[in-house]
């Protein structure tokens, strides 16, 4: 099960204080990975108005959505993990809107570089750790491909890159055009990790030509700056989230 958005109100006798706190408190046991209902979510769910369908089923849409989306800035991702009620949700529909349509046309160039660094150098250790993890569980087979210099030279490659490069996230997103400027260090960061990458493709290549097929490793990363396309899904969750703004609704956290 995943987590999802379901549009509710704010039933009138709800205390703001409480309903604040209740909501933040349920945001927390989320990132905790607490899954199991709770009375922190019965609190919450009592002061709130569920929307449901003609079924009785609760209308929905996926936090994922914004949740892990690499076009938005990380500390965005990781508010939209909570409740969001509705004087909220109003600001926050403006923000993800302008943002994507502003990307969409070009904007905010420095930043989304900064930001496409700091998330390839993660892709890259996780890439790089999965590799390793596939030799060295290549180091107990006996098969006679295990015993060809070619397999052995590309083993020993993958152990010889140094660990991913650590990159700075990429800072506060800019509020206008004049705000998006390249920072101290910006290219060089983005220097090391192309270099990182090509190294650690060369591995994965060379060790991925000489093993079978369950141990072969082919890295694939996300889209660059300049490779960025509408994205489909995040479209079809501003059209189906127009309305709930428009209602007064805010966003149940639904886990």
């Amino acid at each position: 099960m995943g987590t999802d958005w379901v549009p509710a109100a704010v039933r009138d006798h709800a205390d703001p204080t409480e309903l604040e706190h209740l909501v933040r408190t349920h945001a927390a046991l989320h990132t905790q990975g607490t899954h199991a209902r709770n009375d922190v979510d019965q609190r919450l769910r009592a002061l709130l108005i569920i929307d449901t369908d003609e079924d009785g089923a609760w209308p929905s849409h996926r936090v994922a959505v914004i949740g892990h989306n690499p076009l938005f800035p990380p500390e965005w991702r990781q508010a939209a993990w909570s409740t969001l009620l509705p004087d909220e949700l109003q600001a926050w529909s403006a923000r993800w809107q302008h943002w994507y349509d502003s990307v969409m046309a070009g904007r905010y160039r420095h930043y989304l570089h900064r930001l496409r660094t700091w998330e390839m150098s993660q892709e890259l250790a996780q890439a790089q750790a999965e590799l390793v993890t596939a030799a060295r569980a290549t180091e107990s087979r006996t098969n006679a491909w295990t015993r060809r210099p070619d397999f052995r030279r590309a083993r020993d490659l993958v152990s010889a890159p140094p660990p991913p490069p650590l990159i700075p996230a990429p800072g506060p997103p800019p509020h206008t055009d004049a705000e998006d400027r390249e920072t101290s260090g910006q290219a060089a960061c983005e220097e090391t990790v192309a270099r990182h990458r090509a190294v650690l493709e060369r591995a994965a290549r060379e060790f991925s030509r000489t093993v079978p097929s369950r141990f072969k490793r082919n890295p694939r990363w996300s889209p660059g700056v300049e490779e960025l396309l509408p994205d489909t899904w995040l479209e079809e969750f501003f059209a189906w989230l127009d309305p709930v703004v428009r209602s007064g609704r805010g966003l149940y956290l639904w886990f």
